[in-house]
């Protein structure tokens, strides 16, 4: 996680944001809401901290609903405006330790489908501003001594019953929240908060989300498996603040692929990207990172509604409009947006390839860059000449 002092990130904010005024918050009793949200970090593991995202006003659901922002159409402006709102207390805890009270009236709060009051007891005023490409970006911290929450907790049926029940492994819980209409955002939350499992232990929150992408991935993948093979070429595209997707269909078994580009105004930069064939992958897509498995949830999610498999390669391209990252949700929704558009198709690979490298922004040479691309031409030059 990149850390700011404010001197700096003021400077930013200034040019970028000019509207934008840094709240106070102050050392004492301190009441608040939570959206809900929290935020565990990863720094001096085992011993992390563990903080309740709130803000001094209620109504603070908006400063963590990208749903919301999404059917809005907010601007990367306005969204990183209504992040920074959140102030980030904090207290630490070992990760093996979710047992205390403090963190099951932590744990309670987050698993609350509305607004929660909460009040707090800060002892230190941290002036940094945080941000993180997995994570999005906060206001400023505290160290907090103290933590409770008023009478207006309300938890979903499902939420409770995964809760509650101690043998259902994490992985189970995860999907059965998702089959229940339950968001990826609150299922990382709970998750980190080590409220679901067998051997319930605190989870950071970037590991949490991939962790929660992942698992509903692979869940998906087994049920996608069964599926027809598609049997046309085709591409779709789009994409929403500042991530612009395409997307290739290619004929045959699952197989999947997330080629990223970036283009900061001054450069561009081409990535190396990740890939996994019908077998699965086995080790962790480093290239891509958490993106892999936003955009391969995506994927799968469209595979089902068009109820074929195929072989997909995704490729996402960052313009200059996405100056701050918000968090791998971007990237999820990104991909979402993009899959909802107008499938064309082709009777012919090449003709598939052309029109992609058309579409794309700055990527024009597909056929170079992807690796499956490669195996599934030269898979079809053996099959040809067999």
């Amino acid at each position: 996680m990149d850390i700011f002092k404010v001197k700096s990130l003021h400077k930013y904010i200034k040019e970028s944001l000019p509207s934008l005024k840094f709240d106070k918050i102050h050392v004492g009793s301190l009441e608040g809401f939570t959206p809900p949200s929290f935020l565990v970090g990863e720094y001096n593991y085992p011993k992390v901290s563990v903080g309740v995202m709130f803000s001094a006003e209620s109504n603070s659901q908006v400063l963590n609903s990208p749903n919301v922002w999404i059917e809005n159409n907010y601007s990367i402006s306005r969204i990183f405006s209504l992040r920074r709102e959140l102030v980030n207390a904090k207290s630490r805890f070992s990760v093996y330790e979710p047992h205390t009270e403090k963190l099951y009236r932590m744990q309670l709060a987050s698993m609350s489908q509305d607004e929660v009051k909460v009040g707090m007891e800060l002892s230190r005023i941290y002036n940094y501003y945080f941000k993180s490409k997995e994570v999005g970006v906060y206001g400023k911290s505290a160290d907090m001594e103290k933590f409770s929450f008023g009478d207006n907790v309300k938890i979903a049926k499902p939420v409770e019953s995964v809760y509650y029940d101690k043998d259902l492994k994490a992985s189970e819980g995860i999907v059965d929240l998702y089959s229940a209409g339950v968001g990826e955002h609150k299922i990382s939350d709970i998750l980190s908060l080590g409220a679901m499992g067998v051997k319930r232990k605190i989870v950071p929150t970037k590991w949490s989300i991939t962790a929660v992408d992942d698992t509903i991935g692979k869940e998906l993948i087994s049920e996608v498996k069964e599926l027809e093979e598609g049997d046309m070429y085709a591409m779709k595209s789009g994409g929403i603040l500042g991530n612009h997707f395409t997307f290739l269909f290619l004929k045959g078994e699952w197989s999947f692929e997330l080629i990223e580009v970036w283009n900061n105004s001054s450069k561009l930069f081409i990535g190396e990207g990740d890939y996994e064939l019908y077998e699965g992958r086995r080790n962790y897509a480093s290239n891509t990172a958490g993106g892999y498995y936003a955009v391969r949830l995506a994927v799968l999610e469209e595979l089902k509604r068009m109820k074929r498999q195929f072989t997909v390669i995704a490729i996402r391209e960052i313009t200059p409009e996405y100056f701050v990252p918000l968090g791998v949700w971007v990237v999820r929704e990104s991909a979402r947006a993009a899959l909802r558009g107008d499938l064309t198709a082709f009777d012919e690979l090449q003709k598939l390839i052309s029109a992609a490298n058309s579409s794309t922004l700055y990527l024009k040479d597909i056929h170079e860059r992807s690796k499956l691309l490669k195996l599934v031409r030269s898979q079809r030059r053996l099959f040809e000449f067999a």
